[in-house]
């Protein structure tokens, strides 16, 4: 890192930029913080997802206005199909296989960078495509050579984790106006310059789960009964409604009546068995992970690096291990200093250096389903309706 910058990277000349606006606050203040630094910009927004709304939203307008304010061009893309290959059926499979996904990981490799990067460099011509992510950057003095991906300054909003999984290449075309950014300042910024967005409530739901995970799953999955079972004695003390409703460390909707509470342990999709004990039995200081991923390269097995196995969660000591019989390309053990609760198959565990600085990249948890073959003519989609930006 000795030879890299220590403030968030972005280009010192002039340069064509799309900015991928969702029309919420931080994607509009990066938009205004880059054409105040002489940058031509042009306004993207990827549409996503289909039904009532899904073009004529508040938040795509809010986008469009942030454009017309700025006096630059505003695009869209479709990328229903992406969203939908990538995301919507992952999550889904995942969810009747027994994992609990992780589908903003998958959006952000798959939609929110490869397919969004590819059509801004390629349709657009644009140098960099910049979003509202509180992440920071660094690259080499002389700005040659590989960009490293740091935290951001605001801790609370950092969302480097998000990006464990997105290609390198991907990386280098990306920039993050916010990264030194405090979210207060970027409220108070865009209320001095009357964004629309400014005052809007944030989002912290799946996007396109819009009336409870539960009976979202229900509605696409069904509704499957099954036996809830004690683990430590075998006993059927409950019955559920799919096990698929259920994820590892849960408490809250375990309907059994055991006298104290009980976690959910794991589930079988197999048999449709959810396996409850006790909360001691959920600590675990070493885990199976699959498919790592770097950002730059490989990390030294045996060499300490910090992990999270999930977004919400605090980073631990740790090192990686080679397992016998498997290639480390595929396959690493994880061997953390101190005891995790609940680590949950599917989830991604992120790296980062010792420091907890820099983020190194990320593998799945113990299984995780590899995607098919994506053939975007193989889908059909609703057309899409025209959008005003009136009223």
């Amino acid at each position: 890192m000795s030879s890299h910058t220590l403030t968030n990277w972005l280009p010192s000349k002039p340069s064509r930029i799309a900015v991928a606006m969702s029309g919420g606050v931080d994607s509009s203040v990066a938009a205004y913080l880059l054409k105040e630094q002489g940058h031509e910009l042009v306004g993207l927004t990827a549409w996503t997802l289909n039904g009532p709304g899904a073009c004529c939203n508040d938040a795509l307008v809010n986008a469009g206005r942030v454009c017309e304010e700025l006096g630059c061009p505003f695009d869209t893309v479709d990328l229903r199909a992406e969203f939908a290959h990538y995301v919507l059926n992952y999550y889904n499979a995942s969810y009747a296989a027994g994992l609990t996904p992780n589908p903003c990981v998958e959006c952000n490799r798959h939609v929110k960078w490869e397919a969004l990067i590819a059509y801004a460099v390629n349709e657009l011509g644009v140098d960099y495509v910049a979003t509202g992510h509180y992440v920071n950057l660094a690259k080499p003095q002389g700005e040659a050579g590989p960009t490293h991906v740091l935290r951001a300054v605001d801790a609370t909003k950092d969302q480097t984790y998000m990006l464990a999984r997105v290609l390198p290449q991907d990386i280098e075309r990306a920039l993050f106006p916010l990264g030194l950014w405090h979210k207060k300042d970027v409220v108070a910024y865009a209320k001095e310059k009357g964004i629309p967005s400014a005052y809007s409530k944030e989002s912290m739901d799946v996007c396109f789960v819009l009336d409870g995970q539960a009976n979202y799953l229900k509605d696409t999955l069904g509704i499957k009964t099954g036996p809830i079972v004690y683990e430590p004695t075998g006993e059927v003390v409950g019955q559920h409604e799919g096990h698929y409703l259920f994820t590892r460390g849960q408490r809250k909707g375990v309907a059994v009546a055991m006298g104290h509470p009980v976690y959910v342990l794991h589930t079988e999709a197999a048999t449709n068995t959810v396996f409850v004990g006790e909360k001691e039995q959920l600590d675990a200081t070493t885990l199976v992970v699959q498919a790592p991923h770097w950002l730059n390269e490989p990390h030294p097995l045996g060499e300490p690096l910090m992990v999270k196995v999930r977004y919400a969660s605090p980073p631990v000591l740790g090192h990686l291990q080679a397992i016998e019989g498997s290639d480390p390309a595929q396959q690493l053990q994880v061997h953390l200093h101190e005891p995790v609760n609940a680590i949950t198959p599917g989830q991604v565990a992120a790296f980062y250096d010792a420091t907890n600085t820099r983020l190194l990249g990320g593998a799945y948890i113990e299984s995780h389903l590899t995607h098919a073959p994506f053939e975007r003519s193989a889908i059909v989609l609703p057309e899409l309706k025209a959008c005003s930006l009136e009223g």
